[in-house]
């Protein structure tokens, strides 16, 4: 699915895809990070993304794979993937629609898997 091929690079560099071509504007992020449940907005997490130095720029390794994809509907996806941002690999649970005729990221839940040294 070409939606989270554009996910991984955006992820490892986002100046690569336009952020409004992977995500919903209406985009529900959320993760645990020490044990506090967060959430974000989409333009919350777009800050994030485009704030942080990118994967690309730290010249740190691309690690990334879809663990299983499964197709509800012919207008509805889901998706686990793996991520690596820098030291980090994220295990991310992906909700997928289309939306005017263009899959969209419209809900993302993450965990951290591993944190290299």
């Amino acid at each position: 699915m070409t939606t989270i091929g554009d996910y991984f690079s955006l992820a490892y560099d986002p100046s690569s895809r336009e952020f409004d071509n992977v995500f919903h504007q209406d985009c529900t992020i959320q993760w645990l990070r020490d044990g506090q449940f967060e959430s974000f907005t989409t333009e919350e997490y777009r800050s994030l993304i485009y704030g942080r130095p990118s994967p690309s720029s730290l010249n740190a390794p691309r690690d990334e794979a879809i663990l299983s994809i499964s197709n509800i509907s012919e207008n509805l996806s889901a998706a686990t993937v793996r991520v690596r941002i820098g030291k980090t690999a994220f295990i991310d649970h992906l909700v997928l629609r289309a939306v005017d005729g263009k899959w969209l990221i419209t809900s993302k839940a993450s965990y951290v898997a591993h944190v290299f040294q």
